[in-house]
């Protein structure tokens, strides 16, 4: 009802302001523990995450980059993989992430581009736009993660962002994606609980495209029929974090 009324940002405003009043404490609280830590600005961090908790955005970050870079040293060998976060927001993942890697965060938001450049170090950060190109070479990574980049996508951006992941993967590189495979029961009004048992994606829009609340969920068979026709699955469907994950190879 909110969405059909053009009210969600509204609401969105409104949670904002008491989710960061609810963890003004325990903020402040990290920081005198952590003196060292510069904390990421409060707005796009729940614009981005939906919470504005520096413990939270920290170790979330150190616990998904663990995930990833297990995922990219068992699939990959090259000595010094060139790695993208595609939809890095505030570096929350690729910050974690080895320093044996080449690392690139890439994100559409020029705000947290300008804020993760100033503030991690020995990552490249390069800003998009929302539809392809990214401003690379072709084949320029071996491999590039997405999570919770698909989810707030429209069926049109799928198509388009998936061929870009081809083009600038290299020969055998991979990709690592998280989706909305599992939506709760529930979650989905009835028309698109029938829409998305169909095997066909679930788009939730009426709200700017690539915000969080502009939400895609991905049947099975549609990721594997259609998204990733063109690569070899080697991995998935894995639980990560309440998304499921999958590994996808470049032929």
């Amino acid at each position: 009802m909110a969405r059909a009324a053009g009210i969600l940002p509204l609401l969105d405003r409104i949670r904002f302001m008491r989710v960061r009043r609810a963890s003004a404490a325990k903020n402040r609280a990290f920081l005198e523990g952590n003196p060292g830590f510069s904390p990421p600005p409060l707005w796009w961090m729940h614009d981005m995450y939906r919470h504005t908790s520096f413990d939270q955005y920290w170790r979330t970050g150190r616990e998904t980059s663990a995930v990833i870079a297990a995922k990219i040293d068992t699939h990959l060998d090259a000595v010094r993989p060139r790695i993208a976060d595609w939809g890095c927001g505030l570096g929350r993942v690729v910050r974690h992430l080895p320093a044996r890697y080449e690392r690139t965060g890439f994100d559409y938001n020029p705000q947290a581009i300008a804020w993760d450049t100033d503030h991690i170090p020995g990552v490249q950060f390069l800003k998009n736009d929302l539809l392809p190109p990214l401003p690379v070479e072709d084949a320029s990574f071996d491999a590039v993660y997405a999570l919770s980049v698909f989810t707030h996508l429209s069926a049109e951006g799928h198509k388009r962002w998936i061929a870009e992941i081809e083009r600038v993967l290299a020969p055998r590189g991979i990709f690592i994606g998280a989706f909305h495979v599992r939506p709760p029961a529930g979650q989905l009004l009835p028309a698109e609980q029938a829409q998305f048992d169909a095997g066909e994606l679930v788009v939730r829009g009426g709200v700017k495209e690539g915000s969080r609340t502009f939400t895609a969920h991905h049947p099975e068979a549609y990721l594997r029929d259609t998204l990733f026709k063109d690569f070899e699955i080697v991995e998935g469907p894995t639980a990560l974090f309440g998304q499921t994950l999958f590994v996808v190879r470049k032929h």
